[in-house]
């Protein structure tokens, strides 16, 4: 939030207080640092949450070859499933989402599978995650949004790193894979050696 709109909360709270209105406090409308990055984040949301049928989910890891040792980043990961069912197979999980509900939803979800050993849930812009530390990385994004982070996934991520997609594609970057699941598309890449 800019400073200039918690200057102006506050100062239409003081109008309102001399005006009269009782049990009026200005310094509940003061955000705290943490709400105001929380709104700054739900400024963010650039996709839509629509899950991913778990069947789909499934398919998705399965071609991704996911397995102990692997460090799955689950970009725009709602209300969880990928993230847990990555870490059912062994592999360290992280999901990224900047809805603040979905992130509670979530780490819930996490808790009930009884995987917080190895998966975690950051609040945090998709657009800003250094992709540097997976070797898989998942998606259900659209098509505009796949190709804003397709740089940073060949720059970012080792060669051999895999890439996952549900329905969308990467432009002119042709997939390694792709499969059919209940009417339903998913491409995998690998990411290439560095030129």
């Amino acid at each position: 939030m800019k400073l200039f709109n918690r200057f102006s909360i506050l100062f239409g709270s003081l109008l309102l207080a001399s005006a009269g209105f009782k049990g009026f406090d200005f310094v509940e409308l003061i955000l705290t640092p943490q709400a105001v990055l929380a709104q700054d984040l739900e400024s963010k949301k650039i996709v839509p949450f629509v899950p991913t049928p778990q069947e789909v989910v499934d398919k998705m890891i399965e071609l991704a070859g996911v397995k102990k040792g692997d460090v799955v980043y689950d970009l725009g990961s709602g209300d969880g499933r990928i993230v847990i069912t990555a870490a059912k197979k062994g592999a360290r999980a992280v999901g990224f989402d900047v809805d603040g509900d979905l992130v509670k939803e979530s780490r819930e979800n996490i808790r009930k599978a009884g995987v917080q050993d190895l998966a975690e849930i950051r609040h945090q812009d998709i657009l800003t995650v250094d992709l540097s530390g997976a070797s898989v990385v998942t998606m259900y994004l659209l098509p505009d949004v796949n190709l804003k982070l397709r740089p940073n996934v060949l720059s970012q991520m080792k060669p051999g790193s895999r890439v996952v997609s549900h329905a969308f594609d990467m432009g002119d970057w042709k997939p390694d894979k792709t499969e059919r699941v209940n009417g339903r598309t998913i491409y995998l890449w690998t990411v290439p050696p560095k030129k």
